[in-house]
């Protein structure tokens, strides 16, 4: 599989989780009530921006970020690198003889 194939493969498994990431609850996040001692716990989210609740918890998308903006980057970009590295080893270029 040539480059350019896979970069277009790549971008759009990226944009179909991306998509699904909006409406499915998919993505690991963390919420904690806002207090000063926050056990937080572990769960799936979605990034839809209508069901975000800022009442009174936090909640971290991947454990890194509190930004719908951020977590929609990083959900592109980490699905995009993972297509490729899948893409890379499952294809194989044929040989000319």
């Amino acid at each position: 599989m040539q480059l350019k194939k896979k970069i277009i493969f790549s971008g759009v498994t990226s944009t179909i989780i991306l998509i699904t990431s909006i409406i499915l609850p998919i993505i690991p996040c963390r919420t904690a009530p806002n207090i000063p001692n926050k056990i937080y716990k572990w769960a799936f989210c979605s990034l839809n921006p209508d069901k975000t609740s800022s009442l009174g918890s936090i909640t971290e998308y991947f454990g890194h970020t509190s930004s719908l903006r951020e977590a929609y980057l990083l959900t592109f970009i980490i699905t995009f690198i993972a297509a490729m590295i899948f893409f890379h080893y499952t294809t194989k270029k044929r040989r000319r003889k």
